[in-house]
């Protein structure tokens, strides 16, 4: 099991993300970054999470951040550890956790709207990295 977020969590998800093609296809018209940040806790006083580099199908990049402050993407996808490992564990829907508010998006929802079956791959892909919360 890899622990998310990590260095290596990041490494592994990025290679899976690009060598799905139904994220290639879905994401195609996609440029822009995306930062997965776990809120604030005892692990880490912070946040800390993954910023994905993402363009035209492809993730340029993905690197963990140990400390969120001061982070800028132009998405954040925001949640607390539990409910992370909850989605990866299939527990919890990510749409419906926005919805709820269990988890918050930062940035242009008009732009993120017209690309959720992108995000839907993009959370299937991560949640198949076998992943310690």
């Amino acid at each position: 099991m890899t622990r998310f977020p990590s260095a290596e969590w990041a490494r592994i998800f990025e290679g899976s993300l690009n060598e799905n093609a139904a994220y290639e296809e879905a994401a195609q018209a996609w440029e822009g970054e995306i930062f997965l940040l776990i809120l604030p806790d005892a692990t880490a006083a912070h946040g800390e999470g993954v910023f994905l580099d993402l363009y035209h199908g492809k993730c340029r990049s993905a690197r963990f951040v140990a400390d969120a402050t001061g982070v800028t993407a132009e998405f954040v996808f925001e949640g607390t550890r539990e409910n992370w490992a909850r989605v990866f564990h299939h527990e919890l829907d990510p749409i419906n956790a926005l919805l709820s508010g269990t988890f918050k998006i930062r940035g242009n929802l008009a732009k993120a709207m017209r690309f959720t079956r992108a995000a839907k791959e993009l959370v299937d892909t991560a949640a198949a990295v076998p992943t310690d919360v």
